[in-house]
């Protein structure tokens, strides 16, 4: 049955026309000066937020959510799909009408949104796909709040998230009682669950892996508010991305929950959110790599705004604490190059988000090694092999390691001779138009950006960056 689920079609079909790639053709900065650069809202606090609020019975208004990206979409889009309204209201505090009623995403000018919880049992069987886009995020945290449902529901994503593994998560719901089905080798989605939990299979424990993604942990978190019993999760693997499972911890507290995590466990116990004040998201302190780049790129002086406080950017405040060893001196708000000799080693362990921009900054700067990235091998691509692969393009010599990365420093980039593929990843989509931006070059891809960061583009055009779009014939046959 998984099989049919989804038709590939390819350029050499009979009949079939050949697809055109769209590419941003880019040119260098054409004048000089400060760059202005506003950190986005920060998905992994918005989704994590949604998810939480959802299984409140009250209205909870979410502030700093204006330029929120395609991930964060995809979530409030699926939980309007499951019953939970929301308001969107401007600056001036006029609540907003969608033109189309169908459309459950939010309107381009809101500023705030206003969540309506339906409880922790409230949630209503979707009549249609709950698609989560490129957000293995939403996928997961989705996953585990249908799976206390009656299904089947039916959850899918793009393509990327097609490839992606979720086995754990899967694996961990079967135990529960869930019936999963799923297509098979490389097509991971779409999947059928068929809930709800069995309270006799929870009652005997639930083995989780931990090894490969946070993520399937935080699912079970979220969705315990719902639990018909008390129940423990059995930890196996190196935990990653542990800053993540933190975060979920700390505000399942915000609305009256306990996660009681230690020793290869996790605890977990049925309670009823409640939260009733307004929520303010901090911004993404990992989008924040991308302003060290710019700085050096484009050699100019950048103005940071928005960088969270310490607690808030999880795990991402090494980038400000080892600026200065990566060659960007950081004063306050104000970024500019700072020369560095020594090469740097950096563990991104709880930051693997970065590795490709960081990777291109420590060429162009001091060279090194980024470690602790393994996790980074299943993103959107493998963000190990292609971070190293996106840098050659650009003449830059890279070194794959176990676990990271390995550049010579002080290199020069050069314009590609070719449209470089960003392998559906947005983090080496804007990496790669960073690059450009000093070389010149066409960059595979229109809009990967918009997963995390809308206004990415734009602040780049304005700042003197020429970026057009055009098409070129597709690379696959």
């Amino acid at each position: 049955m998984a099989k049919g689920w989804v038709k590939r079609w390819t350029s050499s079909g009979k009949d079939h026309r050949r697809n055109d790639l769209r590419i941003l053709r880019i040119t260098p900065r054409s004048s000089r000066g400060p760059i202005p650069w506003h950190l986005p809202p920060s998905k992994s606090h918005l989704i994590r937020a949604l998810a939480l609020f959802s299984q409140t019975q009250q209205r909870v208004t979410l502030e700093n959510v204006s330029s929120a990206g395609d991930d964060v979409r995809a979530m409030r889009r699926s939980l309007a799909q499951l019953g939970v309204q929301f308001d969107d209201y401007d600056d001036e505090g006029k609540i907003l009408h969608q033109t189309n009623p169908m459309d459950l995403g939010p309107h381009p000018d809101s500023v705030k949104w206003v969540l309506t919880g339906v409880g922790p049992h409230g949630f209503k069987r979707p009549v249609s796909v709950l698609n989560a886009a490129n957000s293995g995020t939403a996928l997961r945290f989705l996953a585990g709040i249908v799976a206390r449902m009656e299904g089947p529901i039916m959850l899918d994503g793009d393509n990327t998230l097609r490839q992606r593994d979720s086995d754990a998560l899967w694996d961990s719901l079967r135990q529960a009682g869930v019936e999963v089905s799923i297509g098979q080798g490389k097509e991971r989605l779409p999947v059928i669950l068929s809930g709800p939990w069995k309270k006799e299979q929870l009652q005997q424990g639930i083995e989780l892996d931990i090894g490969v993604s946070s993520q399937p942990l935080s699912s079970w978190m979220l969705a315990s508010a719902g639990l018909p019993v008390d129940l423990q999760l059995n930890l196996h693997g190196k935990g990653v991305s542990n800053r993540h499972s933190k975060l979920t911890a700390e505000m399942i507290q915000l609305t009256g929950g306990t996660v009681e995590l230690k020793e290869g466990k996790c605890n977990l116990s049925p309670w009823v959110p409640a939260f009733s004040e307004s929520y303010f998201v901090p911004c993404d302190a990992s989008m924040a790599s991308f302003a060290l780049l710019a700085t050096h790129v484009l050699e100019s002086e950048v103005h940071l705004d928005g960088w969270p406080e310490s607690e808030q950017a999880i795990g991402h405040e090494i980038l400000q604490k080892s600026a200065i060893e990566c060659g960007i001196k950081w004063d306050g708000a104000i970024l500019n190059i700072h020369e560095q000799k020594s090469p740097v080693t950096l563990d991104v362990t709880d930051s693997n988000d970065i590795l490709p921009p960081m990777a291109a900054l420590l060429s162009l700067g001091p060279g090194g090694r980024i470690i602790g990235a393994a996790h980074a091998a299943h993103k959107e691509s493998n963000r190990l092999a292609r971070t190293v692969e996106l840098l050659g393009f650009f003449g830059i010599k890279a070194t794959l390691l176990s676990d990271g990365v390995e550049v010579e420093g002080r290199q020069e980039p050069k314009k590609p001779d070719q449209p470089v593929p960003t392998f559906g990843d947005h983090r080496l989509f804007m990496t790669a138009v960073i690059l450009a931006a000093r070389t010149g070059g066409e960059v595979i891809g229109q809009t990967l950006h918009q997963v995390a960061d809308e206004g990415f583009l734009q602040r780049l055009i304005d700042a003197g960056i020429g970026i057009e779009v055009a098409t070129t014939p597709s690379l696959i046959d």
